[in-house]
């Protein structure tokens, strides 16, 4: 199990690393000039003044480190990074790492609690779709899968918007991160992604349900739900993947429900540094969420191992 734990550590850290190179380039493969835009949204400089206007760009560059050769500056970056510096916002001046906390925290009880949502309802339409396969509450409830998945989320989110906060005024339009205001984005996100949990769901517990010892504990008289209990914890492995993709997933695309329901998420803040081609929010943005996918699978890469004891078996009969 050690080997285990060492080996997908050592993964870990080499696609972090990859991944930061390939981020980097492309950030500034990316059409668009910061410097550009922010004399153009907010300095002291007449436009029309061409040299004076060349001259504050190459002192904003200077400043910047935007002068230097890529390789030197992903160098850079990468040295600040090592040591837990993201850099400074070029619009606001405060660093990366401080705005990205302030916002880290709202993001992860939106995506924790659309989790919840998530893995509750897809769990409970999926086991009803598999055990009424073939009937019309199968057919409805797959209708209802679909339908929810291929709908836009910012179409779900304004309707549920107007519906709670302008029709029934259940709901409080502002920008704060407030627990009364958490329950319907996060419904709204959970929703969204319990259609597809559903669908895999049902679609393990039908390949379960029609294996050989399912037919014959039943054929022996065996209870139903207690058979369906052991076949759910014998498709656990897949559904850990599914739990630990969809947490990455919300963390990463809550992005337009926050924007919809003004919630004050790194998503939105993300989206902000996007607008205005500010470098270093895109990369602290992006490098923080490669860090919890590449740590959420690390973590569900070890769970496989106490999991399913075969694997770290397997692992170390190979390394012999």
């Amino acid at each position: 199990m050690r080997r285990l734990i060492v080996r997908k550590l050592l993964e870990a850290l080499v696609t972090l690393l990859g991944a930061t190179l390939i981020l980097f380039v492309l950030v500034r493969l990316a059409p668009g000039d910061p410097v550009k835009l922010l004399l153009g949204s907010g300095t002291d400089v007449a436009l029309s003044d061409t040299q004076l206007l060349d001259r504050k760009a190459a002192q904003l560059r200077e400043e910047l480190g935007l002068n230097e050769n890529v390789a030197a500056q992903y160098a850079s970056w990468l040295k600040r990074l090592l040591q837990a510096d993201l850099g400074s916002s070029i619009y606001t001046g405060r660093a990366v790492s401080e705005e990205l906390a302030e916002r880290l925290a709202a993001t992860f009880a939106l995506s924790v609690s659309a989790l919840a949502v998530q893995v509750g309802l897809g769990m409970f339409l999926g086991t009803a779709s598999a055990l009424k396969a073939g009937k019309l509450a199968d057919n409805v409830i797959r209708l209802a899968c679909v339908t929810l998945a291929s709908t836009p989320a910012f179409v779900i989110g304004l309707a549920l918007l107007s519906l709670f906060a302008v029709t029934l005024g259940a709901y409080e339009i502002s920008s704060e991160a407030s627990p009364g205001r958490l329950w319907l984005p996060a419904a709204t996100l959970g929703l969204l992604g319990a259609a597809q949990f559903a669908r895999f769901v049902r679609a393990q517990l039908l390949s379960e349900l029609g294996r050989t010892y399912v037919l014959s504990a039943l054929a022996r008289g065996l209870d139903r739900r207690h058979v369906v209990r052991h076949a759910l914890r014998n498709a656990l492995l897949p559904l850990v993947t599914m739990i630990a993709l969809s947490l990455t997933a919300l963390i990463g695309g809550a992005v337009v429900i926050e924007s919809v329901f003004s919630w004050p998420g790194i998503g939105k803040y993300a989206l902000d540094g996007i607008m205005l081609k500010d470098y270093p929010v895109i990369q602290g943005y992006a490098i923080v969420m490669i860090s919890l996918v590449v740590l959420i699978h690390f973590v569900v890469e070890v769970a496989y191992g106490f999991l399913d004891p075969r694997i770290a078996g397997k692992d170390k009969a190979e390394a012999l």
